[in-house]
């Protein structure tokens, strides 16, 4: 049987920053991202730090429950996902700022509150996926939301198990020195420094570039079969897309 092939992907100001373990792929679209890989849904394992499912009301499960698992201060990394008809409201002709406050007075309406600047600059990102997960339906079978902050704190505990969260903020120094420091004695540091040789920080931040990583160990926790899922039994949407969210 073939094995595997796991990939990490994050969002970035570029579009789309993937890592395997010998690579780092930058792609504007999603769709060619994964072209870029030759995925082969129900085979290969793509771990996405995007939302994927949208409740129609009120908050989703999973992002309460990650918010729990990480304990503060990296709890605040989970922003709150917005429902569907928010994510999805017209914003035509609008700036970005009636757009966010449009987006906070529909998804308030859905039971979920006002929405912030953060999540509301996901919105594209979310609905890129939603896209590409509803043309082509088979990859639904390898791809998987993930958050890089849990997959962290479970790499940051090592072998004692459990979630140890990092102590530092990812933007900080002493924060990107230990996701860093842990990327490269697993992945080496050789992908890294060709990526930001190639690739402007405007393009493509290090915090970019260190959350796929961390979208690739989970990945390979779940080609494993040794991730956990939040919740165990998730609900799904309206497209029948999972809301959970891995590591």
């Amino acid at each position: 049987m073939t094995k595997p092939q796991c990939i990490g992907i994050d969002g970035c100001p570029a579009g789309w920053v993937a890592a395997s373990a010998a690579h780092i792929v930058v792609e504007a679209g999603l769709a060619e991202l994964l072209a870029a890989f030759a995925v082969v849904p129900g085979r290969d394992v793509v771990a996405i730090d995007i939302p994927i499912g949208l409740a129609e009301f009120g908050r989703r499960e999973c992002d309460v429950l990650a918010r729990q698992r990480l304990g503060a201060p990296r709890r605040n990394s989970v922003f709150w996902t917005a429902t569907r008809a928010a994510i999805h409201s017209p914003s035509g002709g609008l700036g970005l700022r009636e757009a966010q406050a449009r987006a906070s007075t529909v998804n308030t309406e859905h039971g979920a509150g006002g929405v912030s600047a953060q999540a509301f600059n996901l919105f594209n990102k979310i609905r890129e996926v939603d896209a590409v997960l509803g043309a082509d339906r088979a990859l639904r079978q390898s791809i998987v939301e993930v958050h890089p902050e849990l997959a962290f704190a479970c790499w940051n505990a090592g072998s004692t198990g459990g979630l140890q969260p990092m102590p530092y903020a990812k933007k900080s120094g002493l924060g990107a020195h230990d996701r860093l420091e842990l990327i490269f004695a697993r992945y080496g540091r050789a992908a890294f420094e060709r990526a930001r040789q190639r690739h402007a920080p405007t393009r493509l931040a290090d915090d970019d570039i260190a959350d796929a990583y961390a979208c690739l160990f989970s990945a390979e926790r779940i080609a494993a079969d040794s991730h956990v899922c939040l919740p165990d039994v998730p609900e799904t949407d309206a497209l029948g897309l999972p809301m959970r969210i891995c590591f």
